[in-house]
């Protein structure tokens, strides 16, 4: 049985591409996602919060997250 989300995703696969930014857009203007996005964000900072207060931060390497990034922009790319 195919659920409501996996038809969505089916129809969706089935829009021009116009229709599909029109989809996005109005996805993204949907005070649904912003309100989910905000708890999300609410949780990730508490959950940051709680690892700091254990004492679980490092400090930043700016190399290694310029070379994680790198490597996600590039990921063919030779060393």
């Amino acid at each position: 049985m195919m659920s409501t989300v996996d038809e969505i995703k089916k129809a969706a696969g089935k829009l021009s591409p116009e229709e599909r930014v029109e989809l996005f857009r109005w996805l993204e203007d949907s005070e649904e996602l912003r309100r989910v996005r905000y708890e999300q964000l609410k949780r990730d900072i508490a959950m940051g919060i709680a690892e700091a207060d254990r004492g679980e931060t490092s400090p930043l390497d700016i190399g290694v997250i310029k070379r994680a990034v790198h490597d996600r922009a590039n990921p063919h790319a030779r060393r």
